[in-house]
């Protein structure tokens, strides 16, 4: 990847520590029925793995000594050291942000940093056995695709609040958080306030947390692939009025300052440790 690919691709909605706390970490770019990606990690059991906010929903799929479980996992708003620590095999599914699964009943504001059993959650409209007995990471794919694919066809076309909330969600995931919610107001033609209960009914949080989210979420981004010494005006090119403010957003949601993160990203071996396989 060159240094300024991370400016062309569309934002990723990355966990930096599912790959650094790791022993082996595997990732598959799919951008299809909402997902984002998917991902599957290696790790010792009795060992957590942080993760920070990044505005989506993950279905998480883990295997260990307590044997097979599935959860649905929501976005934490601060870093959190919680990622399944007695499982050494996890699968899992992220969704793009501010998208809630087909079939989910329960809203995104519902599981912020919380997680619930997705057995239940799809009780009788997924079957879970044979991704509980399937240890590969392309055959997990496939059969969660099989299985998801059936309930994302049956899915409603939107109307009402949730066409709204899912024109205003995509609207700040193009501007990569970049907007305020005045021009949010402008372009959909519904008021500020209105707007915001639309929002918060849904995600549990404002569309201008949201928007930092992903404003973060992009220099985790920009850090990990196109950061450069030299480069003076990264910061207001990321859409932060100063440094002050870049470091104070960056120790709320990743529990240290961008320097030091860069520092434990280069030592980490960071790049070479992330396994992309492809479609």
């Amino acid at each position: 990847m060159d240094k300024n690919s991370w400016k062309r691709d569309k934002l990723r909605p990355t966990q930096p520590f599912f790959v650094l706390d790791s022993d082996e970490f595997l990732q598959l770019s799919y951008r299809h029925m909402g997902i984002s990606h998917f991902y599957n990690i290696k790790k010792k059991a009795s060992h957590p793995i942080r993760t920070i906010p990044d505005g989506c929903i993950d279905f998480i799929f883990s295997y260990g000594k307590k044997g097979f479980s599935a959860v649905v996992s929501g976005t934490p708003l601060s870093v959190k050291e919680s990622l399944m620590p007695d499982a050494t095999d996890i699968f899992g599914v992220r969704f793009m942000p501010g998208t809630r699964p087909e079939g989910l009943e329960i809203r995104l504001r519902d599981i912020i940093g919380a997680r619930k059993d997705l057995e239940e959650e799809y009780k009788d409209i997924f079957d879970f056995h044979a991704l509980a007995h399937s240890f590969d990471f392309r055959e997990r794919i496939d059969i969660f695709l099989r299985e998801y694919g059936k309930i994302e066809m049956k899915k409603e076309k939107p109307f009402g609040k949730t066409a709204l909330f899912r024109a205003v969600r995509d609207i700040i995931y193009k501007a990569d958080g970049q907007i305020r919610v005045s021009d949010l107001s402008d372009i959909t033609g519904y008021s500020e306030r209105y707007i915001r209960e639309v929002f918060m009914d849904e995600m549990g949080f404002s569309p201008k947390t949201f928007c930092d989210i992903l404003r973060f979420q992009r220099t985790i981004e920009f850090i990990n692939y196109g950061y450069d010494e030299k480069t003076a005006d990264w910061v207001s090119d990321l859409g932060y009025y100063d440094q002050s403010q870049c470091i104070r957003d960056f120790k709320k949601y990743a529990g240290l300052t961008p320097r030091c993160y860069k520092k434990l990203v280069t030592e980490g071996h960071y790049r070479e440790r992330v396994r992309n396989i492809e479609e």
